[in-house]
């Protein structure tokens, strides 16, 4: 299949398609494996599932186009680094981890590296 022939479509329109088809194989074999009608979540489960559905996928994934459509592809997936970075501070702040020399020059780094990605070219 040629690659220029799907360019014009947006990426919402092939993750849409990625989750339909995802959905057609794995929505018969949950009924087969679960057997959901012999289950009975409580209220709080269900809550959850849909609270994780809206928020966790369905918001997240927007934000993450949007990423790629104004960072573009190499812009939105250098922010894998800084998330690295923000749980390590977390780990400090939250759960009294050890800051140390090698921690700094590694979060120096990687905001660096970043920073190096995204910085346009004519920019450097």
């Amino acid at each position: 299949m040629n690659g220029k022939k799907f360019s014009h479509l947006p990426s919402p329109v092939t993750a849409a398609g990625v989750m339909i088809c995802a959905s057609i194989v794995l929505i018969p074999a949950s009924l087969l494996i679960d057997r959901p009608w012999e289950l009975s979540p409580s209220p709080a489960s269900l809550a959850a599932v849909v609270t994780l559905g809206v928020f966790g996928t369905g918001l997240a994934l927007l934000l993450y186009f949007r990423l790629i459509t104004t960072l573009g592809s190499l812009g939105a997936a250098s922010q894998s680094y800084l998330r690295m970075g923000i749980g390590v501070l977390l780990g400090i702040v939250l759960l009294g981890e050890k800051f140390s020399l090698i921690i700094g020059l590694g979060l120096i780094t990687a905001i660096i590296g970043v920073a190096l990605i995204n910085i346009p070219a004519k920019s450097r």
